[in-house]
């Protein structure tokens, strides 16, 4: 390489570093545009370090058996039972944030800031996914309010409600994605988005059978009934139960998330990204 050729490549080797930089700054601030991302973001905030500060209180408190009708690992139904408050202030919150997320998706959809539905099955898979929801928000707020220890029936009825409903309304949400990327071949997200909500959606649907199956081995208890299973067998099977209620609650943090992506397209359509955009191009 010539003399005169080094500083035309460390020239150009400092343009590329400033683009890149340039196309970070802008990525970063693009996060910040479009309010509409902001309700499911709050909701992965609200519901995972909530997940988090429940299990957090139960090892600090030393582990314990809550009743004696608990296994070694207690389910979430029994720590948010012995902190009632702090749980019900979860649950609201994640409702007040989660169902209105699904009828933002809808509305902007209908209002084409992001791919909009073309046929009616698009439509109508939308609108049964904002029932569900609706369906899994009520039975959120029903299995929080009324706890575990003193209306376990009415309980664990919320809870079967919260688990169906959320998994219908996502499923319904794949599809109208996946009906979607068809009628938006140029929208390259809406596959990958199609892809993560089927992974999510599957994951969550095997915990749960995985759940049930287990819990209803002993009913939660470390002992069983009808004397079928010896209290070793029932300890393992329904901590194992506990377990899978912990994952389920846990993975619900990704399907929070395929609604950001939902959402993400949104930000280039709001009146703060286009007025950033006109006053770059007078620059």
């Amino acid at each position: 390489m010539s003399k005169s050729d080094k500083p035309q490549s460390e020239s150009q080797s400092k343009s590329n570093d400033s683009r890149r930089t340039v196309k970070a700054k802008r990525f970063f601030s693009n996060c910040f545009v479009g309010s509409y991302i902001y309700l499911p973001i709050a909701a992965v905030i609200v519901w995972f370090f909530g997940l988090i500060i429940l299990l957090f209180m139960w090892i600090q408190d030393g582990k314990p058996r809550y009743r004696p009708t608990q296994a070694s690992i207690a389910f979430i139904s029994s720590v948010g039972a012995a902190y009632p408050t702090l749980f019900i202030c979860i649950c609201v919150s994640v409702v007040l944030l989660y169902f209105p997320t699904v009828c933002v998706i809808r509305y902007l959809r209908h209002k084409n800031r992001i791919p909009g539905t073309v046929q009616r099955k698009e439509k109508l898979f939308s609108w049964l996914a904002i029932a569900f929801c609706g369906l899994g928000c009520m039975g959120l707020l029903v299995l929080s309010i009324w706890n575990c220890w003193d209306y376990n029936q009415i309980h664990w009825c919320g809870t079967f409600l919260f688990i169906t409903g959320v998994s219908f309304s996502a499923i319904f949400q794949t599809a109208e994605v996946w009906c979607l990327k068809k009628e938006h071949p140029d929208r390259i997200h809406l596959k990958r988005n199609g892809i993560a909500k089927l992974s999510v959606v599957v994951l969550p649907i095997i915990l749960a059978c995985a759940f049930g199956g287990f819990y209803t081995l002993c009913h939660g208890n470390p002992t069983s009934e009808d004397g079928e299973y010896t209290p070793e067998q029932c300890e393992n099977y329904s901590s194992t139960a506990a377990i899978m209620e912990w994952s389920i609650a846990f993975s619900l943090n990704l399907y929070f998330i395929t609604l950001v992506i939902d959402l993400w397209p949104s930000r280039k359509t709001s009146s703060r990204y286009i007025r950033r955009e006109e006053a770059e191009e007078k620059v």
